[in-house]
């Protein structure tokens, strides 16, 4: 069963959002989604492609993973050669946010990174390295430990298709997170709390 690249940030944000967006086709705007549309205004162009030297760059590319049914869009592609060989990718996902505290990047932008990632090191068989450009900050922040992803890139997606599968609609749960939410008044959480 494919799953979309962009719907893993969306699962781990909160489960019953990406339910709602995935399938149910629910969505709403917010001023946040409204920001991230605009960011991501600048690499929503896929007929952009730029030659820097031995660096070609390339926006919203399609992309997949045959092994673990994935597939979806990267915002931005680097894809480096040598004697006309690609031998690096440099992934760029773009992101309104900022990185957590410690100036690693968030859990969630991460996870949807590291699948890109991995879909390119299949089409391509090269050594990727993964960036989440954060807006707020304007620079890129490289995804650093690969391992932790891997680990919870492969319990995300177990977990999402169980929910597919037998048609289980995720637990509502409140969090500071709601506020932000552009679908909180669908979810209406506070009623949750109220009624439990």
């Amino acid at each position: 069963m494919e799953i979309t690249l962009n719907s893993l940030e969306h699962f781990c944000f909160c489960k019953y959002q990406w339910w709602l967006l995935y399938t149910e086709n629910e969505w709403l705007s917010n001023v946040h989604t409204t920001l991230g549309d605009i960011v991501h205004s600048k690499v929503d162009i896929p007929s952009f492609v730029e030659k820097r030297k031995n660096v070609l760059v390339k926006r919203s590319v399609p992309i997949y993973s045959n092994k673990l049914d994935l597939y979806g869009i990267a915002d931005l592609v680097e894809y480096i050669k040598e004697n006309d060989n690609i031998s690096k990718i440099n992934v760029v996902e773009y992101k309104k946010g900022k990185p957590q505290e410690n100036g690693s990047v968030q859990i969630y932008d991460g996870l949807q990174l590291y699948a890109q990632m991995l879909c390119l090191k299949e089409i391509h068989g090269c050594e990727v390295h993964g960036f989440i450009y954060y807006a707020s900050i304007k620079r890129r922040v490289e995804l650093k430990n690969e391992q932790f992803f891997d680990e919870l890139l492969i319990k995300t997606l177990k977990e999402m298709r169980q929910y597919i599968n037998n048609q289980n609609i995720p637990p509502k749960t409140i969090s500071k997170q709601c506020k932000s939410c552009s679908m909180y008044e669908i979810c209406l959480p506070i009623l949750e709390k109220r009624n439990a």
